[in-house]
């Protein structure tokens, strides 16, 4: 006859504790997953919705999250201020993109040799590339006018892409990171198999890499898209101009100009911001929606574990 074994009452009454215990937990986190949400998009509705009032829409009081009465007179007045909004927009992209693909080629390279091989005062690079990314670029703005000066890159978008895409201690890090989560056994196979270690780099390490890559393209693309100081200070040529240096050059220009009275009483400064602020934040949003999968997909391979 079988034998059966009853659970002790405190055991069962300890499980019940501990799976309560843990549902609390994931409800507290659950609230402040909620308020941080909250805080974080609140203020980006709140732009997109200013962006939509005229100028008695925005100062009606109580203040309103949603315009009752939407209206495109900021955008409108956007396009008409900023005359060269194209080629912002063009000078924009391309340094964007010409920073990405050059810092992922960079650092990919100089990641790889970080994790597969060895070579004398490896570990002393290492280290100062890390150390310099708490350095912080704005402090040596001056050396770095005077070399782009003495160097004739100034009021350049090329060499602007090579300032961007020098900035490559984070980024080589990053991939050095991804290329150690990947097995040594498949490179050691392939050089086994007579592959040069360019072979291997390119044909195995980099496709299995791919998630590191993309969190390098996507930091590469949206500091040189958002950067103001760097760029304001290198380029004084309006034809060179990016996005963001040359609507904050229409912010910081009076709105009594003869261009308002177009627009007389229709908008207020604040609305104006909001319309061109939005425009220069929307690609950099659909670049990161574009690239959202693999960039998760990066962090959860350990491209970015310590």
């Amino acid at each position: 006859m079988a034998s059966t074994s009853l659970v002790p009452a405190d055991s069962v009454s300890r499980k019940k504790s501990l799976r309560s215990r843990i549902a609390r937990s994931e409800w507290y986190l659950h609230v402040v997953m909620i308020v941080a949400l909250l805080v974080t998009f609140v203020p980006i509705i709140w732009m997109i919705s200013t962006s939509f009032k005229d100028r008695l829409g925005f100062a009606e009081h109580p203040a309103s999250l949603i315009p009752w009465d939407p209206t495109f007179v900021n955008y409108r007045y956007m396009l008409t201020a900023v005359d060269n909004l194209p080629v912002y927009m063009r000078n924009s992209f391309i340094l964007a993109i010409g920073t990405a693909v050059i810092q992922v080629f960079v650092a990919s390279l100089a990641g790889y040799a970080f994790a597969r091989m060895h070579f004398r005062g490896k570990n002393v690079i290492l280290t100062l590339l890390i150390v310099s990314i708490f350095v912080p670029r704005s402090g040596g703005l001056m050396a770095l006018y005077e070399l782009m000066a003495f160097l004739d890159l100034r009021n350049s978008l090329f060499g602007l892409i090579l300032l961007f895409a020098a900035n490559v201690p984070v980024p080589i890090f990053i991939m050095r990171q991804a290329f150690l989560s990947v097995p040594k056994e498949i490179e050691e196979a392939a050089i086994l198999d007579g592959a040069s270690w360019f072979r291997v780099y390119r044909q195995i390490a980099l496709p299995l890499a791919l998630g590191g890559m993309v969190i390098v393209a996507t930091l590469a693309f949206i500091t040189a898209w958002s950067d103001y100081l760097v760029t304001f200070t290198m380029i004084d040529l309006d034809s060179q101009m990016t996005l963001s240096v040359g609507i904050q050059k229409v912010l910081a220009t009076s709105y009594q100009s003869a261009l308002t009275t177009q627009f007389q009483g229709q908008l207020s400064g604040e609305t104006a911001d909001a319309a061109m602020l939005l425009t220069a934040t929307l690609p950099v949003v659909v670049f990161y929606a574009l690239l959202q999968r693999w960039f998760m997909r990066g962090l959860t391979e350990g491209a970015v574990k310590f």
